[in-house]
Order: structure tokens, then C-alpha cells, then sequence
């Protein structure tokens, strides 16, 4: 009879295993990314320990050098999941292993490409990843950026593919600590990063329905790199992007979402909470094509919703993300249809 296990991995989910696989293989075989470079046990790159259960372990091709351990065993903490069997449920921790969808993390340094303008208080800083290393994101995830002051987070702003990383960064008078990066990034040739990071992204399971994005700011970031992957892998479901800023001068890249709305590939809607202070005049009017409202990012969406139920992804600073989580829950959108990083490193009490 050949017993079927259940294996929890700590931290990360469980798998199940027939008694006649390896742990590393049935891990592997449920999705699960195990560090391995299999020799047989030779390599130790799939070591962890065993923290509850029991299993068989064969060192070498000989059945006398088949070994059992026990989760209170003093070699529990070396177990070799790549040539280890299960006798009973198990509970193991191994270093460095993914759960099924998750990327590896990794900590890197990055050449700094270029800085660049592109208004009066947003750069754009191009980093270049170190060749020779195949490191993944999902679009809409994140990066931190080791500072003298510290980590920094920052959305990646490009579609996942290539070596290079693109970052938005306002530092405006309001943001001394902004302002330091900046200065530091400036005088600098090298940048240490820690990627990927962020558990709400698109990844290759496109939606099957509209996708909305409701950004304040820079959270313009990371709805760019999402609908450029949208756009690059054929999308065939409507795409609307709601950009609040005070501004018209302060939507930084105006021509990017203009460019897509003349493409047919998405609706852009700019909204302007300050309309008073710029140059075009009442609410109407153009700014580099596009047609801008006035008021706040959340109200342009009420006023759009009518019934429909798209998939939300907000993006900007913690209180207008959750002044939009609010505003659509009291529209009747369901919580499981909003997604922000807000709502991990910014929960409310």
C-alpha cells in the first residue's frame, strides 16, 4: 500500500507526499522551490531541519546505509530533503525555500544607469541588475533600498523582464528624508538593493475581468509596471486608470497614459484635487490629451462604477489608500476585490 503523507512546511503552506518520493521531489512537484543542485545528497543545498515527524534517510546507493530520524534527534537539524522519505506527517523548516507562486529574494548590488528629471520634484533612477543572475518580480511588487538612513521601499516601476529596474522617487521640500536618498543616489555609482517584496502584484494568471487603478502620486509606479505587463501579455479585458494628484504639473509622465488612451489599450482619467493652482482652468479641460477632472481620485471612481465590479489596485500614500478602500467599501465593493501594500505595512489598528 503506498501511504500518502502530509507535509507542512513552516511558514509557507504544506504538500503531500507518497512514501515512495523524495520530500524535495513531491515538494517540487506541488510548486513548492526548494534550493537544491541534486548530487545525491552530495551538494547539502536542500539541508533543514525536521521539526516534527519521522523520516528515512539513504546515504549513497546501498539499502544497509539507510538511516531513520526522528524530529529529537540531534541530526534533525541536518536532514537531506533530496534523498529523505516520509514515514508519518511531517513538519520541516528549510532555509531559502519558496511557497508555490512565491519569488526568491535576493540581496544585490545594482549600478545606477541614470537620474532623471521629470518634474519639479520626481526622478526617475534606472538601476541595472548584475548580470549573470536570473532574478524574478511579479509587476506591482517592490524593492528596499539599503540607505545610509536606513531601508527605503520603492515600487518597481517596470514590467518584469530584462536586468534593469526603474524606480520613482518625489522629493519635494515636504520629504527631508526623500531628499537624502537622493542625495545619496546622487553621489553614488552603486546601490544595494533587497527585491522582490510586496504580496500584491499581477503575475502570469492575468485576471479574467476589468482591472481598475486608482494611484495617488508616485503610486503611479506600480500601476505602470502592472498594465505594461497587462499590455505585453494581450490583456483582452478593460483597463481604466485614475490618477490623483493636486496638480496638473505634479502628473509627472502625462504622456505615457495619454499614448495608451490613443492606443484604444486603456481609459485614462487624471484628477486634479487643486484645480485652482494650475495653468488650465476649470475642470474639462486638456493636459497633454487627456481630459482632467477635479476633486478627490475616489470620487472619479464613484461616479465611473455604476454597477460594474472590476479588480481594484491602489496605490499611493497610506491615508489615500485607505480613504479609497473606505469610499468603495461603501459602494458595495467587496474587500477581497481591493489590493494595495497599504493594507500590509500599513494596517489600521
Amino acid at each position: 500500500m503506498d501511504h500518502t503523507f502530509h507535509i507542512t512546511v513552516a511558514g509557507k503552506g504544506r504538500y503531500s507526499a507518497r512514501a515512495g518520493d523524495t520530500l524535495l521531489e513531491a515538494g517540487q512537484h506541488a510548486g513548492f522551490g526548494f534550493p537544491h543542485a541534486c548530487r545525491n545528497g552530495n551538494c547539502l543545498r536542500c539541508v533543514g531541519q525536521l521539526l516534527r515527524g519521522s523520516v528515512t534517510q539513504r546515504i549513497g546507493n546501498q539499502a544497509t546505509n539507510t538511516r531513520i530520524v526522528c524530529a529529537d534527534d540531534a541530526s534533525a537539524g541536518q536532514v537531506l530533503y533530496c534523498i529523505a522519505h516520509a514515514l508519518e506527517d511531517c513538519e520541516i523548516n528549510v532555509p531559502d525555500i519558496t511557497a508555490p507562486g512565491e519569488l526568491p529574494v535576493f540581496d544585490v548590488s545594482c549600478q545606477i544607469i541614470a537620474i532623471d528629471d521629470l518634474n519639479h520634484d520626481v526622478s526617475r533612477i534606472t538601476l541595472r541588475l548584475p548580470a549573470g543572475r536570473r532574478i524574478r518580480w511579479y509587476a506591482g511588487q517592490y524593492l528596499l533600498l539599503q540607505t545610509p538612513a536606513g531601508e527605503a521601499a520603492f515600487s518597481i516601476a517596470n514590467a518584469p523582464g530584462g536586468r534593469d529596474l526603474e524606480l520613482h522617487l518625489r522629493h519635494n521640500d515636504e520629504n527631508s528624508s526623500a531628499q537624502e536618498v537622493m542625495a545619496a543616489l546622487r553621489q553614488d555609482t552603486v546601490a544595494r538593493v533587497q527585491l522582490p517584496a510586496g504580496r500584491r502584484f499581477i503575475a502570469d494568471n492575468l485576471p479574467q475581468r476589468p482591472v481598475w487603478f486608482v494611484c495617488g502620486s508616485t503610486g503611479f509606479a506600480p500601476a505602470k509596471a502592472m498594465i505594461e505587463h497587462l499590455l505585453a501579455n494581450n490583456f483582452d479585458q478593460p483597463i481604466r486608470l485614475y490618477w490623483g494628484a493636486r496638480t496638473a504639473d505634479d502628473i509627472y509622465l502625462p504622456a505615457l497614459p495619454a499614448q495608451w488612451v490613443r492606443d484604444e489599450q486603456l481609459e485614462y482619467v487624471p484628477v486634479l484635487s487643486d484645480s485652482t493652482a494650475t495653468d488650465e482652468g476649470d475642470a474639462g479641460a486638456e493636459h497633454a490629451g487627456a481630459v482632467y477632472r477635479t476633486g478627490l481620485v475616489h470620487e472619479a471612481v464613484l461616479a465611473d462604477l455604476n454597477g460594474e465590479q472590476p479588480e481594484f489596485h491602489i496605490a499611493g500614500s497610506p491615508a489615500m489608500a485607505w480613504a479609497v478602500f473606505d469610499a468603495l467599501s461603501a459602494a458595495g465593493v467587496p474587500a477581497a476585490d481591493m489590493h494595495s501594500d497599504v493594507f500590509d505595512y500599513a494596517p489600521r489598528e
